[in-house]
């Protein structure tokens, strides 16, 4: 989906590479059949959320993400361009769930 920004000025409208004034979603499933979605997703990208289940770990859609963020970053930069990344850490309330040790595990495995 489309968000339109109302405080768009006219600094977002000089760059073709960026759609004019409005911040586009793509949700993308984390199922490894979704694979070429992800791809092309990157590609359009500005910043990645990407996010873990405390009980789960880091997956290899989780790592496949990662890898497809450092090619877009190393593409982006070469144009000037920024690509963000957030790391969004889920269920981390559910009883067994040790935040401090979901976090370096994914800290351990990704970064």
């Amino acid at each position: 989906f489309q968000l339109q920004l109302e405080d768009a000025d006219e600094t977002t409208t000089t760059d073709t590479h960026h759609s004019t004034g409005a911040v586009t979603f793509l949700d993308t499933p984390g199922h490894a059949a979704f694979k070429a979605m992800r791809e092309c997703g990157s590609h359009c990208t500005d910043i990645i959320v990407l996010v873990i289940a405390a009980d789960d770990g880091v997956s290899d859609q989780t790592r496949e993400v990662i890898q497809l963020y450092q090619s877009q970053k190393t593409l982006s930069e070469a144009r000037g361009e920024e690509l963000g990344l957030i790391i969004a850490l889920t269920k981390i309330d559910k009883p067994g769930i040790v935040l401090e040790t979901a976090v370096r595990n994914v800290d351990s495995q990704l970064l």
